[in-house]
């Protein structure tokens, strides 16, 4: 009897030896399995924290090369409307200047009509034209009018302003920096006028003291004399 109990005994004593080491097995199983996850973790932080900032580069990177893009159009859309304006402004004085000459061409046209009728009387109402013809100018028509049918009024008055302008011509010509141009002759006072450039450089020469009343009188005056006093 007491060696069956004995015998009951042991094998209860293995059974509880093998249970413990089933348990001792698998607390060792899951402390590995802990210890991986944990590292499984930490390499999943590390992996997603160098997303975010690759994720961060990436954005800066998109809007600074938008900023650029949206500066370059912005830069683009002045310049378009500077030029625009440039020449909007070209062509108005285009067509003012050509105005001037288109009447200076009829008052020759008329001075001549009269020389060839031979007319003794060329002051008094200064040929009866109209005074409307140097728009704005009227009192200074009339005068240049009266002028350009007197020869020697002509020399006296205008030869002084042909000198001052040819002068001025030189000045611009050689202000282009161009040798090739400073060789060459100044050209005539009404292609001189009716270069943009040359008024906006002359205008630049006054310091603003000259108004756009006045850059039109000088170009008025400019034609009358160069049609006056240069030769036929």
């Amino acid at each position: 009897m007491n060696s069956a109990s004995s015998g009951v005994c042991l094998s209860a004593k293995d059974a509880a030896a093998e249970e413990l080491q089933s348990f001792m097995t698998e607390l060792s199983r899951l402390e590995t399995a802990s210890r991986s996850r944990v590292q499984e973790l930490t390499h999943a932080k590390s992996t997603e924290r160098e997303l975010s900032e690759h994720l961060a580069a990436v954005t800066f990177a998109a809007q600074k090369a938008r900023y650029a893009r949206l500066q370059v159009e912005l830069d683009a859309a002045a310049t378009q409307v500077r030029t625009e304006e440039a020449r909007r402004e070209s062509a108005e004085e285009r067509q003012r200047l050509s105005h001037l000459v288109a009447q200076l061409e009829r008052v020759n046209a008329l001075s001549r009509s009269v020389e060839n009728q031979k007319k003794e009387d060329q002051g008094g109402d200064c040929l009866g034209i109209s005074c409307d013809a140097a728009v704005g100018h009227g009192e200074l028509w009339r005068s240049l009018t009266c002028i350009h049918q007197h020869p020697r009024l002509s020399h006296l008055f205008l030869a002084p302003l042909v000198r001052l302008f040819t002068k001025l011509g030189a000045q611009y010509t050689a202000s282009l920096g161009d040798t090739h141009l400073e060789d060459q002759a100044v050209p005539a006072l009404h292609s001189l006028w009716s270069l943009d450039a040359f008024q906006v450089w002359l205008h630049e020469r006054a310091c603003g003291t000259l108004a756009d009343d006045d850059m039109l009188a000088l170009s008025f005056i400019a034609n009358v004399a160069d049609a006056t006093l240069s030769p036929d």
